[in-house]
C-alpha cells in the first residue's frame, strides 16, 4: 500500500466520524439543550473562572513539555502570567457564558501510533490528538 493510499483510507475512515458527532450535538439556542447537567455521567459543567486560578494552572505547567509550531512556549506563558491571565479569565468566562466554544480550539493533530501487525493496515493504529494547553 503506498503512502497516498494509505492517506486515503485514513480519511475515508475517520472523515465521516466527525459528521455524526457533530449532527448529535444540541445546539445552545434549542429546547433540548438541557438546563442542569448534574447527575448525568454523560456530561460536565464548566464554571467561570478568575484570573487567580488561571495564574495558579499556569504555574503548574511543566517547562520541560513540548510545544506545537503555533503555541506559546510554557515558559513565555509563566514568565507574562500577571499580565495575561485576566485577559485568558475573561476569555474562558466568555465561552462559559454563551456556550460557545471558538472553531479554532477544535482543531489537532493526530499522530498514528502503530500498535503492531502490518503497517499498511489504518486499523492498527492508535491515534492520538495531540491538544494544545
Amino acid at each position: 500500500m503506498t503512502l497516498h493510499t494509505w492517506q486515503i483510507s485514513f480519511n475515508d475512515y475517520f472523515v465521516p466520524i466527525g459528521n455524526q458527532l457533530a449532527a448529535a450535538i444540541i445546539s445552545p439556542g434549542s429546547k433540548q439543550y438541557p438546563v442542569s447537567c448534574h447527575g448525568s455521567q454523560k456530561s460536565f459543567v464548566l464554571h467561570e473562572t478568575t484570573s487567580e486560578e488561571v495564574k495558579i494552572i499556569i504555574d503548574n505547567l511543566l517547562v520541560s513539555k513540548s510545544v506545537r509550531m503555533n503555541d506559546i512556549p510554557i515558559h513565555i506563558l509563566k514568565t507574562c502570567k500577571q499580565i495575561l491571565s485576566p485577559f485568558l479569565a475573561q476569555l474562558f468566562n466568555r465561552w462559559v457564558k454563551t456556550s460557545i466554544y471558538p472553531e479554532f480550539l477544535k482543531c489537532t493533530q493526530v499522530i498514528p501510533i502503530h500498535k503492531g501487525g502490518q503497517k499498511s493496515l489504518y486499523k492498527l493504529y492508535a491515534y492520538i490528538p495531540a491538544v494544545s494547553i
